[in-house]
């Protein structure tokens, strides 16, 4: 796509994007479903003025990557560790659930192995960036809800790429029945010591705390280059990122931890609410309605048109399922009804991360152009999905379980009218 044409469809995605984001947001719904629904407009399913392509698969990248560090920045990682304990079991079921649900339907339908373990896993997958995104518009990220959520779906994510990984192998030899288990061990090795060092990184700026800040903040206040405090950290999250894409990882994992282990005190507090302040106005200014966008122009809905059936049996699945799943984890962990109902429905949310999943199971060969639009559209539907089920289910927590819904801090309230 040349320049001009890519900065033409820009221009359209983003008039489009602010003009359903605006609707919806007066009529008292989330801009996202706006955005979402001007992707598909604009896009090849109807009016087909902005055609997918490689250059906006870029920009999609792009604003994944600014979503997750944002949301990193915003969460507090003492926060993260306490929430650890409830969204553990709640990850697991969540993804468990969906995944067993998934794959059996898709079997009844006639599909192989691999591909049937490939349905079932997208349905399992829960989108950090939506649920970031869905968080922060509610002002509920860096609540006790909040950083629940986020790191069962974090956690969640990381399940995804483990199991991925091996159904990559299956599908290897084109039957579908095979399973390399040395490759599959390396790669689960390479994601726990990935993971191992990101939490040791984690320790070591915690037990440096008491005198580390002294010894850094008046070195970003030498530095005379403009915003080098901004420039310095996006250096070490693209840094993290790429090495967690080396390793088996999805780079927003990466970018998530890099964001989430950035210390106000590490930089100094006036430092870091400008840098918080600058990504902030990037992502809710310009990538994120286009990121939105991008998941609605990516559907075809012609394809779907000769496998409605499987469409809806797999859609109904993936949302009895992961709500189900979700609501069971949290009453294991003796979450409140509304709570635990609040959480399986924000947990609902797929859209991009099963986009980008999908798109390598495509590229491998081991589903075909149908079972690729069934998923884009099941991610499509379930993202506008759940933020509509989750507000009222938040709305009766925030009555009844007001501890689990109670903001620690401005960064999570700031977003919560993002798109007016």
């Amino acid at each position: 796509m040349a320049t001009e044409d890519l900065f033409v469809s820009v221009i359209i995605i983003l008039v489009a994007a602010r003009i359903l984001g605006e609707l919806f947001q007066r009529i008292k719904q989330l801009p996202l479903i706006g955005e979402i629904l001007a992707g598909v407009i604009i896009g090849p399913s109807v009016f087909a003025l902005v055609p997918f392509s490689e250059d906006l698969s870029v920009l999609s990248d792009l604003a994944v990557f600014f979503l997750m560090l944002l949301a990193g920045l915003a969460m507090d990682p003492r926060e993260i560790r306490r929430s650890g304990k409830y969204a553990i079991p709640i990850s697991l079921v969540a993804f468990a659930v969906p995944f067993a649900a998934g794959t059996f339907v898709a079997q009844l339908f006639g599909l192989v192995l691999s591909q049937a373990l490939f349905m079932g896993l997208l349905l399992s997958i829960t989108a950090v960036p939506v649920s970031a995104i869905v968080l922060m518009q509610f002002g509920i990220l860096r609540s006790k809800l909040g950083n629940t959520v986020i790191t069962a779906a974090v956690i969640n994510d990381i399940l995804s790429l483990v199991v991925l990984s091996i159904v990559l192998q299956m599908g290897a030899d084109g039957t579908g029945q095979s399973l390399d288990f040395g490759q599959v061990a390396l790669s689960v090795g390479n994601i726990a010591a990935f993971l191992a060092g990101i939490f040791a990184f984690d320790i070591l700026l915690r037990k440096t705390s008491h005198w580390l800040p002294a010894k850094m903040e008046p070195f970003f206040q030498k530095l005379r280059t403009k915003e080098a405090a901004f420039g310095i950290l996006l250096i070490t999250t693209i840094a993290i990122s790429l090495i967690a894409q080396e390793i088996g990882l999805h780079f927003v994992i990466g970018t998530f931890f890099s964001g989430l282990v950035i210390y106000k005190e590490i930089i100094g507090k006036q430092n870091f609410d400008r840098v918080y302040g600058i990504i902030s106005a990037i992502t809710f200014g310009f990538f994120a309605p286009i990121f939105f966008a991008i998941i609605g122009i990516e559907i075809n809905l012609q394809s779907l048109a000769g496998s409605i059936p499987f469409f809806l049996a797999l859609l109904a699945v993936a949302v009895a399922a992961k709500v189900g799943g979700g609501y069971i984890g949290a009453r294991i962990v003796r979450f409140k009804q509304d709570t635990s109902l609040a959480v399986g429905f924000l947990m609902n949310g797929r859209g991009m991360v099963e986009l980008v999943i999908a798109s390598i199971g495509f590229a491998a060969g081991i589903i075909d152009v149908t079972l690729f639009s069934i998923a884009v559209a099941i991610g499509f539907a379930t993202t506008i999905m759940a933020p509509a089920t989750a507000r009222p289910f938040v709305g009766r927590a925030k009555g009844k379980d007001p501890e689990m819904i109670k903001s620690e801090g401005e960064e999570g309230e700031s977003h919560a009218t993002y798109g007016v």
